[in-house]
């Protein structure tokens, strides 16, 4: 189940601008991202395009490779200082423009989902705090302890642009264990700080979360709130295909992944699921495809799995069949290709 999930995670996608943040941290260390970005399979031209989106598995190599290079604890931090409103799309300024600091959370929880579609953000209260909790538990593997510092640095930089420099939460929570430079956490969020936790988040006070913000305008947020709407519209429009994706994965290995099967998985027609990939620029036999050709680079680079067994895993019939497939995608054949990478 958890190696199903992890399959899964090829088509979690991250908003490309987090990435400029990591980007940016790179060059400032000394290092050529686009150099960087190359390494790990990443079109560095999406940077710059507010809709582009990376894959979750890529994302996590660029976060790897960022962390070897630049040996620093405090990595996470240092990505989160290059933070702009549009690093989160119209999220950014629906924020800034939102009535209060819960009214803000609030629409981080309604609309997280345009910076990770697997990473769900929450806002949750009692009688006297509340508590925002980012919840990573869709993902395997987890966030890196470094790109949850970062996106903790991030929302408490939000914070204090909306609100004042002087804001801090209660407490924090971190799921990491305490870094080397805890001292530099310490700072940064000038709050207690609980490392070792069993979730990642903010213990805010309730009197803080509710106060007026000084930059509050409410037809600003909300014609922002249009924005991410329609964002979130074709962002879900492409959902459908990774559901299909996600799906197939599920099958394959059973043999039990043609298009009527997938329908049924869906309780739709098969006319219906074609319709709804039609709309969403693709059909069923090129996700199979796509499907089979991202899974197939995964398993390569995993020198444990043998060919015979990936070849099982993606559904071919026979390691032929598997290696022609392999070199249509790739111009080599699947032992090459190992070999190489």
């Amino acid at each position: 189940m958890q190696n199903r999930e992890r399959q899964k995670n090829v088509f979690s996608s991250t908003i490309s601008s987090l990435a400029l943040l990591i980007a940016k941290a790179m060059e400032s260390y000394g290092y050529d991202s686009r150099v960087v970005f190359h390494q790990v399979g990443l079109d560095a031209d999406k940077l710059y395009d507010p809709n582009a989106r990376y894959s979750y598995s890529k994302m996590v190599r660029l976060w790897d490779l960022a962390i070897g290079k630049t040996k620093d604890p405090c990595l996470g931090l240092k990505v989160a200082q290059f933070w702009h409103p549009t690093t989160v799309h119209a999220l950014g300024y629906s924020w800034l423009a939102s009535s209060c600091l819960k009214d803000a959370f609030m629409r981080a929880s309604r609309y997280g989902r345009i910076l990770n579609t697997s990473v769900r953000l929450r806002l949750t209260e009692t009688s006297s705090s509340y508590y925002f909790i980012i919840d990573d538990s869709r993902l395997s593997p987890p966030l890196r302890d470094e790109t949850m510092d970062a996106t903790l640095a991030i929302f408490m930089i939000m914070c204090r642009v909306s609100y004042g420099s002087d804001v801090a939460p209660r407490r924090v929570l971190m799921r990491r264990t305490s870094p080397q430079c805890s001292n530099e956490f310490v700072r940064f969020f000038r709050a207690p700080i609980t490392f070792a936790a069993s979730t990642n988040g903010f213990v805010f006070d309730r009197e803080l979360l509710n106060t007026r913000l000084p930059t509050a305008n409410e037809r600003l947020a909300l014609a922002n709130d249009k924005i991410v709407m329609e964002y979130l519209t074709d962002l879900d429009q492409t959902d459908i295909a990774m559901r299909v994706k996600n799906t197939i994965i599920d099958k394959l290995s059973s043999g039990e992944f043609g298009e009527e099967t997938i329908a049924d998985a869906f309780s739709t027609s098969l006319r219906s699921l074609q319709r709804k990939l039609h709309d969403a620029g693709t059909s069923y036999k090129q996700l199979l495809d796509e499907t089979r050709r991202e899974l197939a680079e995964q398993y390569i680079q995993n020198s444990q799995l043998k060919v015979n067994e990936i070849t099982f895993l993606l559904g071919f019939s026979e390691p032929s069949s598997f290696s022609r497939a392999f070199k249509r995608w790739k111009g080599i054949s699947p032992t090459s290709y190992r070999q190489v990478n």
